[in-house]
């Protein structure tokens, strides 16, 4: 573990411990969803509001519902990766910010289990929805 001395990011210079490619794999996956979010929302909005302009009644539970019966499969995927992506990308980047904001380990890993737990929380609660759709 490297020591190295920060003080563009805090009010005040610290000395904080710097470990080599820690964050890596996290940076990877925060521009990993970015695209899968991208991909994932654009299928979302086609398949619920595009694809039902042909009629002119007002949209019905039964009408979002109906790509769920027409492609259960692949759309229930897509909703599951759009949920993933979503949770991931949004409670990476809200532990980036705390991130940036202090440099105490012990609140940083507190913010880390934190942010784990609400996002587990989160993802198991839209799997449910989803397959109550399916």
């Amino acid at each position: 573990m490297v020591q190295r001395n920060v003080s563009s990011v805090t009010s005040r210079a610290q000395t904080v411990p710097v470990a080599p490619r820690a964050g890596t794999l996290l940076w990877i996956l925060q521009r990993l969803t970015s695209y899968g979010l991208l991909l994932f929302l654009a299928v979302h909005l086609y398949f619920t509001y595009v694809g039902h302009l042909d009629t002119a009644a007002p949209l019905t539970f039964e009408i979002l519902k109906r790509p769920y019966q027409v492609y259960p499969f692949i759309y229930a995927l897509n909703e599951g990766l759009l949920l993933v992506c979503a949770l991931f990308h949004g409670l990476n980047g809200v532990r980036n910010i705390i991130y940036d904001w202090t440099t105490h380990a012990g609140l940083r890993r507190l913010a880390s289990y934190a942010l784990l737990l609400l996002g587990l929380g989160f993802a198991g609660y839209g799997f449910y929805i989803l397959a109550a759709l399916v």
